[in-house]
């Protein structure tokens, strides 16, 4: 049997000062079959190596996107990555045939500063967090990506207890180590 090799693309500006992230980073930290890759700190100056970038998708099964949501969006890194990486005749092709990610499962890790509540018909976003994470995900469906859907901790703008956030993390790792999929 074949171990499941995840690749986990963090896209935070301010890592070392998110504590939800650093949790969830230092929970997975052991895993043999991770590969942690934070794109803040491999391209300080956005100048994103493409062919690496491909080769360590190509080099994996499951692709996790972990960023906190900016303005109801990923983060300005996360964006370039999507524009310069997934690309045509690796990522995705007009004219059916496989692309280099074709069967690949992806799904999200997101950090969110507004409470669940926030994220309803009611609340202050009014509409769920899905509906801002589409363009994502939808672009995930098109490069043949399995998109699994996501896992998500809210309310961090309200300094969440340290007991809430090593819950999330325990949950992220066992996402993660056992290939289940998020509820997002």
């Amino acid at each position: 049997m074949t171990t499941n090799r995840t690749l986990v693309i963090v896209a935070h500006p301010n890592l070392t000062e998110s504590r939800a992230n650093a949790t969830r980073l230092a929970e997975i930290k052991d895993l043999d079959n991770v590969t942690v890759h934070d794109l803040y700190q491999a391209y300080p100056d956005f100048n994103i190596d493409v062919a690496r970038e491909q080769q360590l998708l190509r080099e994996h099964d499951t692709v996790v996107l972990q960023f906190p949501v900016y303005w109801y969006n990923v983060t300005s890194m996360l964006k370039a990555w999507i524009d310069a990486v997934l690309v045509h005749g690796f990522a995705f092709t007009f004219d059916g045939s496989p692309s280099a990610l074709h069967g690949k499962k992806a799904w999200l890790a997101v950090t969110v500063g507004s409470t669940l509540e926030t994220y309803a018909a009611e609340g202050l976003a009014r509409r769920p967090l899905e509906e801002y994470l589409a363009p994502v995900t939808q672009s995930l469906e098109f490069c043949q990506l399995d998109y699994q859907g996501f896992h998500a901790i809210y309310g961090m703008i309200f300094d969440p207890s340290d007991e809430d956030l090593v819950l999330d993390a325990k949950e992220y790792r066992k996402l993660i180590s056992t290939g289940e999929t998020p509820v997002g």
